[in-house]
């Protein structure tokens, strides 16, 4: 009963992505930043966000405000775990993190949210290992000897109620006045689709990426004779939750790569360098609301049949 309900879930799962092509946001996961456990006092100066289809990089500057060396955990937050498949794309890898120029190793740990609250200690105490946890939520195949899992933490049909996310966290010293500049990279998580129409594109995800006229007009110039193909990105930009307030000069630099280039803010905004000709687009703060998700489309001709 378990395997059957576990790949429904995935055939459900693949149809929620379908149908989420008409939704007002992109589909797929949105590529986080990192943020403080606890807020403390420490301002974040300054923020430079650089976001191709390869990599995003994320330099911040933070500086002490307290009288006190401050000793902060600061934590990076992977997406949830998608156990099904092995989508490349569709996830965010080979993460770097440094600080002041050092290359740095953070913990990782693999956390079980059931709610907001994470019960991978109590799947430890069953006996459970975590690749035995991924394996039974990819396959069904609960491992020999060992304890079940509690029946509360499935639905009726015999889903997982719970997420598994990976963070990577290590603890920062923050001194009176002196500057902390941390840096993170990694390869996003993306969407997208090849040889597709202009006007289904459009249909698809013109809401999620603000496409007025002058955009979908340069779509559409962009078939000749093979559709377009299109690659999305979802970013939270100026991960503010763990720290207040944002930060006081904040750049958002987006590398198109030479595609046509579409941005839209949740909420339907556009930013303002319309054009999508330049191959890099900046954009200040005065642009770009914070602790909000903005959604990135890049857009090429479509791949000719050989």
């Amino acid at each position: 009963m378990i395997r059957n309900a576990i790949r429904l879930l995935a055939i459900g799962a693949l149809s929620l992505s379908s149908s989420a092509f008409a939704a007002e946001t992109l589909p797929g996961d949105v590529n986080p930043g990192i943020a403080l456990r606890r807020q403390a006092d420490i301002r974040l100066d300054k923020e430079l966000v650089t976001i191709s289809q390869q990599r995003i990089v994320v330099e911040d500057v933070f500086t002490g405000t307290s009288k006190q060396k401050q000793f902060v955990p600061v934590v990076f937050t992977l997406p949830p775990m998608h156990v099904q498949g092995d989508d490349a794309q569709g996830r965010i890898r080979e993460l770097r993190f440094a600080v002041n120029g050092m290359a740095i190793k953070p913990t990782r740990k693999l956390m079980v949210m059931l709610g907001d609250r994470d019960i991978a200690w109590r799947i430890a105490t069953l006996g459970w290992k975590e690749p035995e946890l991924i394996a039974f939520l990819r396959d069904g195949q609960a491992p020999a000897g060992k304890l079940p899992l509690p029946a509360a933490w499935f639905d009726r049909q015999g889903r997982a109620r719970f997420q598994l996310r990976e963070t990577y966290s290590w603890d920062q010293w923050f001194a009176p006045g002196r500057a902390v500049t941390i840096r993170h990279s990694y390869v996003p998580a993306m969407t997208s689709e090849v040889n597709i129409k202009p006007a289904q594109m459009i249909r698809r995800i013109g809401d999620a990426t603000c496409m007025d006229e002058g955009r979908q007009s340069a779509v559409k110039s962009l078939d000749t004779g093979a559709g377009v193909d299109w690659t999305g990105l979802r970013y939270r930009i100026a991960g503010s939750r763990g720290w207040r307030p944002g930060a006081q000069d904040f750049t958002l630099r987006v590398d198109a790569g030479g595609d046509f280039l579409s941005t839209c803010m949740s909420g339907g905004k556009a930013l303002d360098n319309k054009s999508g000709k330049s191959r890099v687009q900046q954009f200040r703060a005065d642009n770009i609301s914070k602790d909000q998700v903005i959604d990135l489309v890049f857009v090429r001709p479509g791949r000719q049949s050989p």
